[in-house]
């Protein structure tokens, strides 16, 4: 995982835009998807408060893009927060929403997974959302590989960025 600046949208899609390439190889900066990516990452990430952005790689995968951040809720969570969010993610879910589960990470964490395979479109998503049991906070994981290779290995990764989450 190679972290990039979060001084600007800007920064952020042109090292994301360089990361990608280094990854992909010197023929992909020629690619449009490339720019069009990192710079849909930069403004999701800058919009949304992220406190990390990186590029995943895995030598299986194609890279994706990791955005992280951490939110606030008004109130306390309850005991049955993990399962409540579940519920509404299943209930809430497109046809693109493959599989929606609640785990416990290592440290004892609630965590929900959501797995999103776009329908007719190349490309994977994975969000994971740990939450501080009794606390107010979420802290939200998104990871998107534009093409879905190397699908497993990338998840892998990400799951062991989340297991390490303590709060």
């Amino acid at each position: 995982m190679t972290p990039v600046s979060l001084a600007s949208p800007e920064h952020t899609a042109g090292e994301l835009a360089a990361l990608m390439v280094r990854a992909r190889g010197p023929e992909s900066a020629h690619d449009p998807g490339v720019a069009q990516s990192a710079e849909e990452a930069a403004a999701l990430a800058h919009a949304n408060g992220a406190g990390l952005v990186a590029l995943v790689e895995h030598p299986n995968a194609d890279p994706a893009v990791l955005v992280a951040l951490v939110v606030v809720a008004d109130a306390p969570h309850g005991p049955d927060a993990a399962a409540e969010l579940r519920q509404h993610l299943e209930a809430s879910a497109g046809p693109d929403i493959q599989d929606v589960t609640v785990s416990t990470t290592e440290r004892g964490h609630p965590v929900v997974i959501a797995d999103r395979i776009p329908a007719g479109e190349p490309g994977c998503q994975l969000q994971a959302v740990v939450v501080e049991p009794g606390g107010r906070r979420l802290a939200v994981f998104t990871l998107h590989s534009v093409t879905g290779r190397g699908w497993l290995d990338l998840a892998a990764l990400l799951g062991r960025l989340v297991s390490s989450v303590d709060f």
